[in-house]
């Protein structure tokens, strides 16, 4: 099990398909795993990022750290 809050708990389960899943049988590894695809895949205007990209990365950070 993943240790995270619950505003981070619930960005992940809100925008990961599995995020539940991932958060109680994934390892750390696998949710910054999910978290960078996802910065990846919507979290960049051009170069810089976006307002979900700047959250996203809050979250994994947060993951980083205290996970």
């Amino acid at each position: 099990m993943v240790n995270v809050n619950d505003d981070d708990r619930k960005f992940i389960i809100e925008n990961i398909e599995n995020g539940e899943e991932l958060l109680k049988t994934g390892t750390v590894n696998d949710v910054l795993g999910a978290i960078s695809d996802l910065i990846d895949d919507k979290g960049f205007y051009g170069y810089d990022y976006n307002d979900f990209g700047r959250k996203a990365q809050k979250v994994h950070d947060n993951v980083y750290l205290y996970g």
